[in-house]
């Protein structure tokens, strides 16, 4: 008799795979979003690729659909293991233990590995980036795939404002583990521009990210130290540089939905956008360019708009240009029901 959980994951489950064929069959790729919900008809589902290694995340309205899922991925992918994860609304108040991906399929369970599948860490390519990502992270593995394509756009333009002026200034707020500030960095180093130098600065609150990035930094081959790792509040980094006129020709502004520190109070993303594009229009150089992200579904891109340019207002500059940026290919989905950032690229006059 055919079990009815396996089939109603199997057809959208094999959709979504044939969707994703160019990514999954580029060897340079090795990170991919393999399902995304209601965008690939598997509401409450999500299922994300590092490697050989597979992280479900799984919404209470979903979670009788787990097991049928698990046993189509390692069928499948073969996988050298499968977590899974519940997706909880709110996070913060979900203790740590909750948050964290529990490991639910291996591929050989009697293998002497075990113990490193419990906890692993392992490096995953991304065109040209490397990054160090770890399944047991509980809030998450250490890279966000919804921007994979502006990480790629955010390398071209470093590229191409080295060709116009050898040097060139980088400022990633809210930086995680710094995965655009890798990006920046290998692409001033790849520029093939004579003498260039371009210095990033990435700014966090908490200093376990920050030591993931350097690592990051380090398994690109790029020198820590050559770049600036500031631990602190964004908007009371933002505030001291403009009152010692610290000027940045790239920002990016890639916030979480909510963040408390001791400086700033709490700082909740729709609200206190605004003024985070105010202070950072304060230290943009002229014709800066600064990426403009957020991932809260129902703060829509109209509103988004709407507070960049009352930010902009506040700060006395013009923005040039509001472009904005899709979703990569294995996000799809309506911006309501999609988790992926959405977001513009705003030039400064």
């Amino acid at each position: 008799m055919n079990d009815p959980a396996i089939e109603d994951v199997a057809a959208p489950l094999a959709a979504a795979c044939k969707k994703r064929g160019s990514l999954l069959r580029d060897r340079e790729l090795e990170a991919v979003r393999l399902v995304n919900g209601a965008g690939d008809g598997m509401p409450g589902l999500f299922v994300d690729r590092f490697g050989d290694l597979l992280i479900v995340h799984v919404e209470e309205s979903a979670t009788g659909q787990l097991a049928a899922l698990v046993r189509e991925l390692a069928a499948r992918f073969e996988p050298r293991a499968i977590y899974a994860k519940e997706l909880r609304r709110e996070v913060r108040t979900a203790p740590k233990d909750a948050q964290a991906p529990m490991l639910v399929h291996q591929r050989d369970e009697g293998s002497p590995d075990a113990a490193e599948l419990a906890a692993p860490e392992l490096t995953v390519r991304e065109h040209a980036f490397r990054f160090l990502v770890r399944p047991c992270e509980g809030y998450s593995p250490g890279l966000f795939l919804d921007q994979r394509d502006n990480r790629l756009d955010l390398a071209r333009e470093i590229t191409a404002r080295l060709k116009k002026r050898s040097e060139c200034t980088v400022l990633n707020l809210f930086s995680y583990t710094c995965s655009f500030s890798v990006a920046a960095a290998l692409a001033a180093r790849e520029s093939g521009v004579a003498h260039a130098h371009c210095k990033v600065t990435s700014v966090d609150l908490s200093q376990r990210w920050l030591d993931w990035g350097v690592r990051n930094f380090a398994a690109n081959g790029l020198d820590p130290a050559a770049h600036e790792f500031a631990r602190g509040d964004a908007l009371t980094f933002l505030g001291i540089a403009a009152k010692k006129r610290r000027f940045f020709d790239v920002l990016v502004l890639d916030p979480p939905t909510f963040a408390t520190s001791k400086q700033s109070g709490i700082f909740q993303v729709e609200r206190d956008y605004p003024k985070l594009f105010e202070l950072a229009a304060r230290v943009a150089a002229p014709g800066a360019t600064l990426l403009c992200s957020h991932n809260q579904r129902d703060f829509t891109r109209p509103a988004l708009v709407k507070k960049l340019k009352a930010g902009a207002v506040k700060a006395g500059r013009r923005i040039l240009r509001l472009d904005p940026f899709q979703s990569p290919a294995d996000f799809p989905g309506a911006d309501l029901v999609n988790p992926a950032a959405r977001g513009y690229w705003a030039v400064l006059a």
